[in-house]
């Protein structure tokens, strides 16, 4: 992981001192606007991200709540927590629990619980609940940051029993080439029903592009993976700068 952060700590910087900043490879069917991150750098204390028509609530981090969701007690042991109240548009709104860095103990229950392959053991996952006898989504994202020696996929997905969005991971940035594209983690895109319906930048402030012709619960679920992977790579580039 630290070999990931610091390849993307480089391509940071280079963007800095460049005439444009670094952009990630969009896909050209998305039919989405991109919509700049404000609140993801800066103290963490009473923190609120908003893009577009999309914010949350202010973030907690480590749970100061109680949750009686299923899925949250069965990780409950977990080092990072992160937790907000994610508005959508159409007065949607959800409460979204995320989870990483798992205990050991619970590294097999959550391959059993997400189905997925056996030799990945760098989870990040969570629930969105919005109540009101509603179904609750689980996501999970394998390798968020990809696997600097093994090359292995950051991929994932959300679902709610009946409908599924997959996650992908967009590598390298527009004009890069080499291997610094091949194993450099940028952001994830949003695939539902076969296209590509959103997307979120993790360098730089991030951005997250969501198509507006989905629904206002699936646009609401869209952003609050997206808003989770935005707050996770702050909690991973700290422990990187020496916190764990």
């Amino acid at each position: 992981m630290k070999a990931i952060q610091i390849s993307l700590t480089l391509v940071v910087m280079a963007s800095l001192f460049s005439c444009k900043p670094a952009e990630i490879a969009i896909d050209p069917t998305l039919e989405a606007k991109a919509m700049p991150v404000k609140g993801r750098q800066g103290l963490q204390i009473g923190q609120v991200i908003r893009y577009g028509e999309f914010k949350t609530d202010k973030v907690r981090r480590g749970w100061t709540g109680s949750y009686d969701v299923p899925f949250v007690v069965r990780f409950r042991g977990a080092k990072e927590k992160l937790s907000f109240t994610q508005f959508g548009t159409d007065g949607q709104q959800a409460v979204v629990a995320c989870i990483s860095k798992f205990k050991s103990t619970e590294i097999m229950t959550v391959r059993d619980y997400f189905s997925v392959p056996i030799d990945i053991d760098n989870f990040f996952a969570g629930t969105i609940a919005f109540g009101e006898d509603r179904p609750n989504w689980d996501f999970i994202l394998y390798n968020p940051n990809g696997d600097f020696l093994r090359e292995q996929a950051s991929a994932g997905y959300a679902q709610n029993g009946t409908k599924r969005i997959d996650i992908q991971a967009i590598r390298g940035l527009k004009g890069q080439t080499g291997w610094l594209k091949e194993v450099t983690v940028a952001g994830h895109e949003f695939r539902y029903q076969g296209k590509v319906v959103g997307a979120v930048s993790t360098i730089n402030n991030g951005k997250v592009w969501i198509d507006e012709n989905l629904d206002a619960e699936t646009k609401t679920v869209i952003a609050a993976v997206a808003t989770g992977l935005l707050l996770r790579r702050d909690v991973e580039e700290a422990a990187v700068d020496g916190i764990q």
